[in-house]
């Protein structure tokens, strides 16, 4: 550890912590010297909390040794961020202190502004100097959309907290505080405290410790925050500690000050503890915390822990918290988890005018569900359809919304365990709890102009670029709406498309279908022109229009269903919002659910949701995180299922040869999409992956050669967003690569002898057709904390069609076993009990369905539950 004498004369002391961060240290250092203050007025003390990456610390020392006079370099072992700070400020001798983070930087006028500030209000104690976070990208002035930002749209403005309890100072990043008053009390940074609420904890103490705190405000001292994803904040959110330790080692001691102090929790603190809480509560429904499969210890201490702070929270707090935009459950949550209500207020929801039917939605606590009756133009009626939807708090359900839908043309009144309901009014717009007026929001406006006005002349034109094309093509769709032959062409029309890029899947057997069996129907398939599949489709007598021409925009103008099998931003929007038609949206799904994907489906606006397996409609219609219900989903099998059927029985009972094997994807190992649903980009690291190595253990078994020796063809086809690697693998001559974009895929299928996957629900297609089953999963919980999909209702080693294997050598065996003797009975069984029906009549059931959706049915009809879609003996659903 390297130590200076006490910096003399410093009016501000700036305690910045370091762990490897040496790209970002030039600017930070060179934002520090521009202070239009005086750099000298300034003491910087740099605490390396052991950086291992050889450059962060040099490079401080570096700086120190250069500026001797007022600069501060100290290092110590890694304990976490707030230990460097405590260290950093055991040296601090300004009249300030401050504790910015070392990839953010300070606009130049940082500490002028304050001190200009504080030079206005000489007569009155500040306690706090606020300064504007400005969320920032590397380049120009930075967002001003940090969601506390309405605190800076009135001027400099000094708030007494104990009176004005909304303007909260979570931050010791962007903030000036007293170091008298921390000195004086003892005041440090929990050291227990090392993923989040580490400042909030600080400041929340030093605020309790003064009577009558108060908080400067000062709009031109601009902090930029850097916004990365390798920061603590962003990578923590799979750390147990990010949710339990904030609440034991820094809500409750600020709670025990507080009362200490001043008899009960000033509603300052309460609204900033909820201001953290209603964080998580959105954080927990979308994200790697919803991936995380956390213990049930920590669930346990969660549980107790949010209970105890809630008991020091006032009801209204929750009520009229307003800092940020929060949805209505979450504060019904809140109070559920306090004890202050079973249940929240009912709202009138989603209205769905060609079905005749209105949801009407409230929150509560969970099992028992309260007691429904519902009155409608004084007579009892039944909703035509529910669904309980789980609401979560880090990976557990905090509570359930509850949706009933009612007709939309009965006066309904509702009553909640015996007491009518008053429906709660929708909130039009966010509540604004700094009263941002008229004049500053006009303010606002204009700063935003100007910012845009100076955006640079290069980054103009590579956004033009980027967007030349797309506008071109958006003018001919917007002309083409407009034209009568468009009209009379796609009036009505029906769209099916598989993917932009290919087809071979539910949306090419069923447009087929329906233009077979009803050819009344005004039906359209896209896809992109140079796709392998265009010609095929041409020849089979498709009507194609080409993917995202002004042909396909003006289509989707005039559709009255959008089909598809699958359900990515290539599909749900692509055309802008305002050239569609409002179209109904039929999700055929490309396989069949198995885990919890809720968070990414249930984003879409989908209509008709196609289910294949009684446990899989069960699962999504049922208590679950799923936002769809029995409205939406529909039991009637893949129509892709109706075509392998068909396919299987041409084919006939001669031996089958393929030998299959199909990894999956993992959302940790693709880049993103680019200019197609199926053109990702390269991950660099890929083949050095604990999939790639595994996979390619396998392909090189010698039992998988023995397989080939044997007369069998052994083909590796990884999922398509896996296809940028394929050529990566080294694969033995004995394999073939396969790809979607150039293999039949159902000819593979029909002819396979056996499929290798891991979590590929294509293994629902195999045992549809009753092939048998092979899994090898050795990396079952990487794949779980790390994929796009969570644990649902299937359980491999209880509902699966084979062996789970986690070693290549094992997997290789139950390959070769399953080729020469076949699926063992008990997965035959299981197979038999996913699908007790094949019938062929998939397709039209869907056909049935999509009718369904644009349907108003009698009145009579809409005041009784609709039965749950059920396999019969006859095979209909």
């Amino acid at each position: 550890m390297r130590r200076r004498p006490p910096t003399a004369g410093a009016t501000y002391s700036v305690v910045t912590p370091l762990y490897n961060v040496a790209p970002y240290l030039p600017e930070f250092f060179a934002s520090l010297q521009r202070q239009t203050v005086g750099f000298e007025r300034l003491q910087v003390i740099l605490v390396d909390d052991g950086s291992d990456d050889g450059r962060t610390p040099r490079l401080a020392k570096e700086f120190a040794d250069r500026n001797a006079a007022n600069v501060v370099f100290l290092s110590k072992p890694n304990g976490g961020q707030a230990s460097a700070r405590n260290m950093g400020l055991a040296h601090a001798t300004g009249e300030w202190v401050t504790f910015p983070d070392p990839d953010d930087v300070l606009r130049p006028t940082y500490f002028a502004e304050c001190e200009a500030a504080l030079a206005r209000h000489p007569h009155e104690r500040v306690d706090v100097v606020s300064t504007r976070i400005r969320l920032w990208y590397g380049r120009g002035r930075g967002d001003d959309t940090h969601a506390l930002d309405g605190r800076f749209r009135h001027g400099v403005v000094l708030r007494h907290l104990d009176v004005q309890a909304d303007w909260i100072q979570p931050h010791v990043t962007s903030a000036l505080i007293r170091r008298s008053v921390v000195e004086e009390n003892g005041i440090r940074f929990p050291e227990q405290l090392r993923l989040r609420f580490e400042d909030g904890a600080f400041i929340s103490e030093y605020l309790l410790h003064i009577d009558d705190p108060t908080v400067l405000f000062v709009p031109g001292a601009e902090y930029l925050y850097r916004q990365r994803q390798d920061s603590t904040i962003q990578v923590g959110k799979a750390d147990p500690r990010k949710y339990v330790d904030h609440l034991r080692h820094g809500f409750l001691p600020l709670i025990e000050i507080a009362e200490r102090r001043h008899g009960a929790v000033p509603r300052w603190l309460q609204n900033l503890f909820l201001y953290d809480q209603f964080w998580i509560l959105r954080a927990s429904q979308a994200g790697e915390a919803r991936r995380v499969m956390f213990s049930d210890r920590m669930q346990v201490a969660l549980s107790e822990l949010i209970s105890t702070y809630l008991t020091h929270i006032d009801d209204d707090a929750i009520d009229d918290f307003a800092l940020m935009p929060i949805e209505p459950w979450m504060r019904d949550a809140l109070l559920i988890a306090k004890g202050s209500t079973v249940h929240g207020a009912v709202a009138a929801a989603e209205h769905d005018p060609r079905r005749g039917l209105r949801a009407y939605t409230y929150t509560h606590g969970g099992d028992p569900v309260p007691s429904e009756r519902v009155l409608g133009d004084d007579r009892e009626i039944e909703p035509r359809f529910t669904k309980e939807q789980a609401l979560e708090y880090a990976g557990r359900a905090i509570a359930w919304q509850r949706t009933l839908w009612l007709p939309d043309d009965v006066d309904v009144r509702i009553e909640i365990d015996g007491t009518p309901q008053t429906l709660r009014t929708p909130e039009r717009r966010a509540r604004d709890a700094y009263g941002v007026d008229a004049a500053a929001a006009a303010t606002t406006w204009h700063a935003r102009r100007a910012r845009l006005k100076r955006v640079g002349a290069r980054e103009t034109i590579a956004r033009g670029k980027r967007f030349l094309r797309r506008g071109v093509d958006m003018a001919r769709g917007e002309l083409a709406r407009r034209s009568a032959r468009a009209a009379r062409t796609f009036g009505h029309a029906w769209v099916f498309i598989d993917r932009d890029v290919d087809a071979a899947d539910s949306a090419e057997d069923m447009y087929f279908w329906v233009r077979e069996n009803h050819p009344e129907v005004n039906a359209w398939f896209v896809i992109r022109r140079d796709s392998r599949d265009w010609q095929r489709l041409a020849a089979r007598g498709a009507r194609l229009v080409a993917y995202g021409t002004g042909r396909h925009l003006a289509l989707m103008a005039h559709a009255d269903n959008l089909v598809s099998s699958h359900a990515d931003r290539f599909i749900t929007a692509s055309v802008p919002r305002r050239l569609r038609s409002g179209y109904a949206f039929t999700f055929l799904q490309h396989g069949v659910i198995k885990g919890d994907i809720s968070e990414w489906l249930n984003k879409k606006d989908i209509d008709a949701f196609i289910t294949s397996t009684e446990e899989e409609y069960d699962y999504i219609t049922g208590s679950s995180p799923y936002v769809f219900g029995a409205k939406e989903v529909r039991l009637t099998g893949l129509p892709r299922h109706d075509v392998l059927l068909q396919l299987q029985r041409a084919r006939g009972d001669s031996p089958r040869r393929t030998v299959l094997i199909m990894p999956t994807w993992r959302d940790y190992l693709v880049g993103d999409m680019t200019s197609t649903s199926s053109a990702r980009e390269r991950v660099g690291a890929f083949m050095r992956s604990r999939y790639a190595q595994c996979w390619q253990d396998l392909l090189n078994s010698p039992r998988i050669a023995e397989l080939a020796a044997a007369g069998h063809d052994v083909v590796f086809m990884p999922h398509p967003n896996m296809r940028a690697h394929l050529g990566d693998f080294r694969v033995p001559a004995h394999v073939q690569r396969a790809s979607y974009a150039d293999a039949d895929m159902r000819a593979l299928l029909v002819d396979a002898a056996a499929l290798v996957t891991d979590y590929s629900s294509t293994a629902f297609n195999a045992a549809y057709l009753q092939i048998p089953v092979v899994y090898y999963q050795f990396d079952a919980d990487e794949y779980r904390s790390g994929h796009t999909e969570r644990d649902g209702y299937f359980r491999y080693d209880e509902h699966g069609f084979g062996p789970v294997c986690v070693e290549a050598d094992t997997a290789a065996a139950a390959l070769v076993r399953v080729v020469e003797s076949g699926a063992a009975p008990e997965y035959r069984e299981r197979m038999r009990r996913a699908f007790p029906q094949r019938d062929g009549r998939n397709r039209e059931r869907v056909f049935a369905a999509m009718i369904e959706i644009r349907t108003r049915r009698p009145l009579d009809e809409r005041v009784t539950a609709a039965p749950p879609d059920r396999w019969n003996p006859s095979g209909t659903a």
